[in-house]
Order: C-alpha cells, then sequence, then structure tokens
C-alpha cells in the first residue's frame, strides 16, 4: 500500500465518533478488511495491510455517530487561532494527545466540524486512493456558501474552482491543480452543514449487498458517476459514509511511488 506525504492543508485524517465503537470495528473490519489498534481507553486506530486509515472514537448514548475529518498542519495553534480569526467556532482547543499528535477541533461558517491534527510521527503520512482508504472528503455547505468557500482558501490554502451548474452549485479545493476535497451547496436541501467521506470499495455492489447482513443500512443504492460506481450507507450506529468503487493498488517496477501531494514549496496555515 502507498504511503503519501501529506502538505499543509491537506485532509490527513478520518476520525469517527460512534456510540458503539464495538459495533463500529465489527462492521468496517467486516466490509473494508480493516484491522484495529487499541491506543487508549475508548480509541482504536484502523489499519490496512499495516498503514493507519482512521480512527474510531467512543462517545456517549444519545448523541450521533459521524465521521470527521481533520486537516493537515505543523502548528495547531497557529492554525487554531487563524481559523478562529476568521470565523470559526472553537469546539476543542489545541491538545496534545501523545500518540495521536496535536489536535483542535472548530466549527466553520457553513455549520460543519473540522479538525486540524499535526501527527506524532515524523511525517504526515496518508493512506488513500485504493480499496479500503478514503478516496474522495466532501463538504456539504449548508449555508454562508461564499464566506465558508474563502474561509477554507485562507485557512487551508486550497485553489477554489466552481464545478457545478446554476441548479448544482459545486466547487472544487485543489493544489497545484490537483481537486484533493468537494464543496456541495446543500443550503435547498434543509441538511446540517457536515463533512462526508468516501471510502474504497472493490466492488460497490458486493459492499451495498454485505451491509444490511453486516447491520447498516443502504441509503442510496449504487449508481454511476463520472468518478465511479457509488453508494451511500449508514453503519449500524447511523453514521453516514459513502462508497466508491476503486481498482487495487498495483505498483509499478519501473516508476517510483510518489511521496508527495503538492509541490514541496506549498505553504498553508
Amino acid at each position: 500500500m502507498p504511503a503519501m506525504i501529506a502538505q499543509p492543508g491537506m485532509p490527513v485524517w478520518l476520525d469517527l465518533a460512534s456510540t458503539d465503537a464495538v459495533k463500529s470495528e465489527k462492521f468496517y473490519g467486516e466490509l473494508l478488511g480493516w484491522e484495529f489498534e487499541s491506543l487508549a481507553d475508548g480509541y482504536s486506530v484502523a489499519k490496512k495491510q499495516g498503514m493507519p486509515v482512521a480512527g474510531i472514537a467512543q462517545i456517549p448514548e444519545g448523541n450521533q455517530s459521524v465521521w470527521g475529518v481533520l486537516l493537515y498542519t505543523p502548528d495547531v495553534k497557529k492554525a487554531h487561532d487563524k481559523a478562529v480569526q476568521a470565523g470559526a467556532k472553537s469546539v476543542l482547543e489545541p491538545q496534545d494527545l501523545g500518540e495521536r499528535g496535536d489536535m483542535a477541533v472548530l466549527i466553520d461558517p457553513s455549520g460543519a466540524t473540522i479538525g486540524l491534527r499535526n501527527p506524532a510521527d515524523e511525517h504526515a503520512l496518508i493512506a488513500a486512493g485504493e480499496p479500503g482508504t478514503p478516496v474522495w472528503f466532501e463538504l456539504m455547505v449548508a449555508q454562508n456558501w461564499e464566506t465558508t468557500l474563502e474561509f477554507y482558501h485562507e485557512l487551508a490554502g486550497w485553489d477554489i474552482k466552481a464545478a457545478g451548474t446554476d441548479d448544482f452549485r459545486y466547487a472544487t479545493g485543489e493544489f497545484d491543480g490537483a481537486a484533493v476535497v468537494g464543496l456541495w451547496d446543500t443550503s435547498a436541501l434543509e441538511v446540517p452543514g457536515m463533512w462526508t467521506v468516501y471510502l474504497g470499495v472493490a466492488n460497490v455492489d458486493d459492499a451495498v449487498a454485505n451491509t444490511p447482513e453486516l447491520g447498516g443500512k443502504v441509503v442510496r443504492p449504487a449508481w454511476e458517476s463520472e468518478f465511479g460506481r457509488m453508494a451511500t450507507i449508514e453503519d449500524p450506529t447511523g453514521a453516514l459514509v459513502n462508497l466508491c468503487e476503486i481498482e487495487e493498488f498495483v505498483p509499478d517496477e519501473d516508476a517510483h511511488e510518489p511521496d508527495l501531494l503538492a509541490p514541496e514549496n506549498f505553504q498553508a496555515f
């Protein structure tokens, strides 16, 4: 499995806040082939072929299970303060979480929760782009569309590019011409602002068929998109997640595996 080094401002980690972490681990372990390592009471790290992919944290019952996205920054406090000055609301002040690194949590102008993370490792490694790993990150912008775009442009350094139509307002956040996140104007849908994640699977139809058997729920059956075959499901605790069909990674013996997702001179935060 290729490991790439994230640049500041890029999504670098996923955390699932789950009302039943044991049930979540069983579901994703069987659906995606994840294995788990416990780092602390109530928190475990999901791994695919030994590479960390996501975290699962136990939260009290009565809350809503939800996936969260964390952006990489080498200086969490600086990025946190910059985000607050730009209009974000602080939910978790910068903290040192040991093996989990430094992190903070904010609410952006759209009302969505976004995390900031500086891993404890030497490099901000991310596994992505193949089955069992994240393949896309999308913000459902429930309000303050223009303000939200400007917020992330200033905070994370994304180049914001319009990619939708008059009836479907959509934009992408890009680094050096490569899209890394999507932003979707959902203000007409009466849904809360939130980040959603797309996890890769080798076969979407098989994953959808297995979801009810594993205790989950199919929210939107498989459909064809310009990015491949997709589906939307809920895990057994009610967390929403998208599935995207993607091929297994096959290394090219004659090519060097890339270790960067953006130019070395890119600076954000």
